[in-house]
């Protein structure tokens, strides 16, 4: 096994873990469309932390994908 591919997969590794972390700090949202229409300020920001967590899980999706596809592609060359 490769050095880079080792890294590719420590790497990969973490990301899942952070990953999974990052998804179950979220809070559930369980309220439908009446719940946001009738708050009204927060239809067009203001979200805070929760903001925050869901831009990270967004980015860490994006690494494990693209990892994901550097491994498969690193393992059969």
């Amino acid at each position: 096994m490769t050095p880079i591919l080792t890294l590719f997969l420590v790497l990969f590794a973490l990301i899942c873990v952070s990953l999974i972390f990052f998804v179950l700090l979220q809070v559930p949202k369980q309220a439908g469309l009446t719940a946001s229409l009738a708050s009204g300020g927060s239809l067009l920001g203001g979200r805070g932390v929760e903001g925050g967590l869901v831009r990270i899980s967004s980015m860490l999706g994006g690494l494990f994908m693209l990892l994901a596809f550097l491994i498969s592609f690193i393992s059969k060359g």
